[in-house]
């Protein structure tokens, strides 16, 4: 059970990653710089293979989709 729980809990990390990383500038940016920091400052809890993984994408390719998504769901720069 407790193993679901984590998987579950460290899948919605992901998601949240993701969704940060179209809607908001500063946390791409910072991510860009160093995802072990941008994920601990914001309580993302990723497994070390999910940090691997999530390496491997080209953060400024999410630039193209932040662009496409209307502003009144992106975060203003310099929130948290």
């Amino acid at each position: 059970m407790f193993l679901v729980i984590f998987a579950f809990m460290s899948q919605d990390s992901v998601e949240r990653f993701l969704g940060r990383v179209i809607t908001d500038e500063d946390f791409r940016e910072c991510a860009k710089d160093s995802l072990s920091d941008a994920c601990s400052k914001c309580g993302y809890k990723l497994s070390r293979h999910e940090e691997e993984i999530l390496r491997i994408l080209d953060l400024d390719d999410f630039v193209r989709i932040a662009k496409s998504i209307d502003k009144r769901i992106k975060r203003c720069r310099g929130l948290s």
